[in-house]
């Protein structure tokens, strides 16, 4: 078993980590674990196959289960449990739900934990080769919904082009690389990282100390996240990222499309369906608004 599953499971308790070692023989299979105290654990596998523990977690449990994930020093966590996650070994991120303390008019904390949603991220190697000589033509922004594989495409890439390219990831959520304390949890080729950062702060951090011929990051989609990637591609920088999006019509739906397309920061877009297969790439002069 993989060092990141040993530690999860440790984490679970003894009851939870024996059922889901019996109904799992393959832990790669496994995307989510949700934990709703008073209710049954939901475990979620790649297949789709959904088992529900026999065993209900109580809120006190709930609480211990999230304290070991914040490996007993919650205050650590601080600025990203005001985020609304955690990100723990391996890229294993944790959604959290509770009650927010505001201070400020700015969320300060969150208590009274009561629902936590493990992310299993996955390496699927090669699945970016069809798309890298897509990166020579300029930007690219891979598009889908929810868990239909823009992170592990990215991840991919990542390893792939930067044996090529100097490439710097800028990882917010410490999702592509799974970096923890310091250390890439996934195999990204010979990228640099740029940990935690805001996407925007980093993209131009990245311009300015590393020289990248590519910036790859996850989730684009606020303006600021515009105005970083323009000033990256004026300074000779290409931008592959990702968006949520459920097809090319949700896409151009949203306000921040027509922004995209007009700047010109990407010269393809790939669709990805929830099956994590690429249904559509075009090149971005062909979207007329």
């Amino acid at each position: 078993m993989e060092k990141r599953f040993e530690k999860l499971l440790s984490c679970l308790g003894k009851e939870l980590s024996a059922e889901i070692k019996s109904g799992f023989n393959d832990f790669e299979s496994i995307n989510e674990i949700l934990i709703l105290s008073e209710k049954p654990v939901r475990i979620y596998s790649k297949n789709k196959k959904i088992i529900e523990s026999r065993k209900i977690i109580s809120a006190e449990e709930t609480r211990e289960i999230f304290a070991n994930l914040c490996e007993n020093s919650v205050h650590a966590y601080k600025n990203e449990i005001c985020e609304g996650f955690i990100t723990a070994e391996g890229g294993i991120r944790i959604g959290i739900c509770g009650t927010a303390i505001y201070e400020n008019g700015k969320i300060n904390g969150i208590k009274d934990i009561s629902a936590l949603n493990i992310r299993i991220p996955h390496e699927i190697f090669g699945i970016a080769e069809r798309i890298i000589p897509l990166s020579d033509e300029g930007g690219i922004l891979i598009i889908g919904p929810p868990c239909s594989g823009k992170t592990t495409l990215l991840r991919d890439f990542s390893r792939i082009a930067s044996l090529r390219n100097h490439l710097t990831i800028v990882d917010e959520r410490k999702e592509i690389s799974g970096t923890y304390r310091g250390k890439a949890s996934f195999d990204v080729g010979n990228a640099s990282v740029l940990n935690g950062f805001i996407k925007s702060d980093g993209i131009r951090s990245a311009v300015r100390s590393m020289a990248p011929d590519i910036i790859v990051c996850d989730e684009f989609g606020d303006e600021n996240d515009v105005n970083s990637a323009v000033f990256a591609m004026k300074s000779g920088v290409k931008i592959v990222a990702s968006m949520h999006a459920l097809d090319p019509e949700d896409f151009l739906s949203k306000p921040l499309a027509e922004e995209i397309i007009r700047k010109g920061i990407f010269r393809n877009l790939i669709f990805l369906n929830k099956e994590f297969k690429i249904f559509k790439t075009i090149g971005a002069g062909e979207l007329n608004f």
